[in-house]
């Protein structure tokens, strides 16, 4: 009962005083309802069926209506009910894929609240990058980093292949070791079934938006031991500007080998080929109208390059290696072992600024290939057991972190050309003036605990990590070579009480610490970057699961802050300290079987507190809005006719943006609309059973915005509208 009282006096503090300065009340609650949960825990054993399990759902495979989700698994490395995560999650579900615009990761991600994707919009759709609250985040998939080289030189992972997505909020190295301020992004992967199911894709759409996709999987054999996926797709596409082109071509088989009930290993390759990955460049903000011009604004439509230059490709390659044995009803040992092989050439003519009067445009034509080879596993045990009233679930975890990063970069010499004029494009024969060319080896591993403790209503988290690390970087031109060398404690601690109307306050405190990979446009390696956070929320959660809501407000500091370079944005400076202070809210509701809402909020308040630039001090950082938010609806129809029919519409705001550190302009606030249709045929006749029409329409009203910018030479236009048609066969 007293734990209950301090609790219950605890969050009427935190309601009356976060806003000016809860920070400082966090840490004093978080220390003191640490020390009384231990001090008041009674000194008596108690019989298994005496302890009190606090989760969302009995079953774990229970999945609610609409898009919600009762359970996550990257916040701590195994699957427990968000209502007892202290932390700020947003999980997507394969249903939300399917429905709503995600022909990318960072289209999936436009309604969860507090996260930043599509930053570089029209210039950027065969990259994803993401910010949450005001940091990148990093990315990861089925618990494994998805490493490589930094920038448009990275890996992109297909959203047909994924089951679901994770974004965990704020610091993590607690369990992940190395990593950002931002938060992790989790994608799950779709592996083998021992439910025989097969789909056939076609789509099409504007902009010669062509695609067949597949995925097929069941069981092998009568004794379903061996199980099966295969997903595959070939894909095409122009853009919204011309003369533009993007292809990929992807096979994904994957088996498991389940030869008992409580021991499951899967294999999967996957092989992504890209010969065109679109188009990257920049414009300066005079040119796009966030600055005065004489000459007013360039067509947003032209390609400012020469087409004949522009040869950019990637292919991804890896295998991956899953297990999972429950050795007895205490006692699991996992292990997640990938290695991936990541080539790419970015070949481009690259728009510099303006000169003379803002008329002519400069441009460099760029040869940039690369190369990453990397390796990661991670090892867990995970141990259940009771001491007293109170049970444990401890994870005990070794996780290794090694790659080769090869890049080279080779410039011509600079050219004018009038982008106002009837030939619009530089024309031009490349010589090759200025290159670097940077290798990087790394090694990475960390040894990590968590212990979550329960009692009666009570949930407690604490987790520590040790994580060392080495990179050498050489400069293949002069030959020189430099080691770093770092290592670091990492700590996450988080309390939760869930109250039997639903409603579960939470605290924490966490930090993290990254060294960061890649080097700047000077060749010269990143010392690692350190953060802070502490947090407070709530969440609520209905009987059945179908209604769910989040709120959590958190002051994140980061030091050594990795920004885009802003005379050149394939690179990165490190900008010095930011703080972040924000709120963060997010919904997902069935309201009744056919009408389902998602709604999200996000106010970030981001600052740099130090930096050796004295221009940027007090200043917001760029490509962080201080407003987002969304909401969708959809409803789905019954009777003959309609009956499974769908109809959703969405609305997404994008905050005002810095266009650069010094806060010299803005990139203007922008509304924007999508809707989706869903059509089974089997309504009309059942001879069409497992067919289903589908249309996706994103930015309905073809509103032309800016994406956002680094600085006034280099910003992105956003999306214009993109319509997508499709044809599903499931059988």
């Amino acid at each position: 009962m007293y734990m209950l009282q301090l609790f219950r006096s605890t969050e009427k503090i935190l309601m009356r005083r976060l806003l000016s300065s809860y920070p400082v009340v966090i840490k004093s609650v978080i220390t003191s309802a640490f020390s009384v949960s231990f001090l008041s825990v009674p000194v008596v054993y108690a019989e298994a069926e005496d302890v009190v399990y606090v989760t969302a759902a009995d079953d774990e495979h229970y999945e609610p209506r609409g898009y919600g989700a009762l359970r996550q698994s990257a916040a701590t490395k195994g699957s427990a009910a968000l209502a007892e995560t202290p932390q700020f999650v947003s999980v997507i579900r394969r249903d939300q894929l399917d429905t709503l615009p995600a022909e990318s990761l960072s289209k999936a991600l436009r309604y969860s609240a507090g996260v930043a994707s599509e930053k570089f919009g029209g210039f950027g759709n065969s990259i994803d990058f993401s910010k949450m609250r005001g940091f990148d985040a990093d990315y990861y998939l089925d618990g494994l980093r998805v490493a490589g080289n930094s920038g448009i030189w990275g890996a992109q992972v297909d959203s047909w292949l994924l089951e679901s997505i994770e974004a965990v909020h704020g610091p993590s190295s607690a369990l992940y070791g190395q990593g950002g301020a931002g938060g992790v992004i989790n994608m799950q992967s779709q592996l083998p079934q021992t439910e025989e199911s097969h789909q056939i894709q076609f789509q099409g759409g504007n902009y010669d938006n062509n695609a067949l996709r597949f995925d097929s999987t069941g069981a092998l054999n009568e004794d379903e031991t061996w199980l099966y996926r295969m997903i595959g797709s070939a894909a095409s596409s122009g853009s919204q500007i011309e003369n533009t082109k993007q292809s990929r071509y992807l096979i994904a088989p994957s088996v498991t080998w389940r030869p008992l009930d409580n021991l499951r290993w899967t294999v999967a390759g996957v092989y992504q080929h890209d010969p065109y990955t679109g188009y990257y460049n920049t414009l300066p903000a005079a040119a796009l109208g966030l600055l005065p011009n004489p000459y007013g604004e360039l067509d947003r439509h032209h390609n400012y390059s020469n087409p004949d230059h522009e040869k950019s490709g990637r292919t991804q390659q890896s295998v991956t290696s899953l297990v999972n044995w429950q050795v007895s009803d205490s006692l699991t040992l996992k292990q997640n072992l990938r290695y991936a092989d990541v080539k790419s050439r970015v070949r481009r003519d690259f728009t510099r600024g303006f000169v003379q009067d803002n008329r002519l445009l400069t441009a460099v034509y760029q040869d940039s290939p690369s190369r990453a080879r990397t390796l990661a596993a991670d090892n867990q045990l995970i141990y259940k057991t009771l001491t007293g009233p109170v049970s444990h679930e401890i994870l005990t975890g070794f996780d290794l972190q090694t790659g080769k990063l090869d890049k080279d970069w080779s410039g011509s010499q600079t050219v004018t050309f009038d982008p106002y004029g009837s030939h619009y494009r530089p024309q031009f024969t490349p010589h090759m003036t200025s290159s670097t060319s940077t290798g990087q080896t790394y090694r990475r591993y960390g040894v990590y605990m968590q212990d979550h403790l329960r009692w009666q209503q009570w949930s407690l988290i604490l987790s520590g990590r040790y994580d060392d690390s080495s990179l050498k970087t050489t400069n293949n031109l002069s030959g020189t070579t430099q080691n770093t060398d770092t290592s670091a404690y990492s700590h996450r601690a988080g309390l939760t009480y869930t109250f039997s109307s639903g409603f579960s306050p939470w605290i924490s405190i966490s930090d993290s610490f990254d060294p960061v990979l890649g080097t700047d446009a000077d060749g010269k390696a990143f010392v690692p970057t350190e953060s802070d956070q502490t947090e407070a929320g709530v969440k609520y959660l209905s009987d059945n699961g179908d209604i769910m809501a989040s709120l959590a407000v958190y002051e994140l500091t980061q030091k050594n802050v990795t920004t885009h370079n802003p005379k050149n944005p394939d690179y990165y400076n490190q900008t010095g300290k930011v703080r972040s202070r924000g709120l963060e809210f997010e919904s997902r509701m069935a309201v009744t079987p056919s009408l389902n809402l998602m709604l999200g909020y996000a106010f970030t308040d981001n600052v740099i507190t130090e930096s050796d630039d004295k221009s940027v001090l007090n200043k917001r950082p760029v490509q962080v809005p201080r407003h987002s938010g969304s909401l969708w609806a959809d409803y789905r129809f019954q009777g003959r006719y309609l009956d499974g029919a769908l109809i959703g519409a969405g609305v997404r705001y994008l905050g005002a943006t810095q266009g650069d550190n010094t806060n010299s302009f803005t990139v203007p606030a922008v509304w924007l609309g999508d809707v989706s249709l869903r059509y089974q045929m089997d309504a009309l006749t059942p001879e069409l059973s497992g067919m289903e029409l589908g249309v996706t329409i994103s930015n309905i009203a073809n509103t032309s915005y800016v994406a956002g910018c680094t600085s006034s030479t280099y910003c992105s236009i956003g999306n214009d509208r993109t319509v997508v048609a499709t044809l599903n066969y499931f059988f």
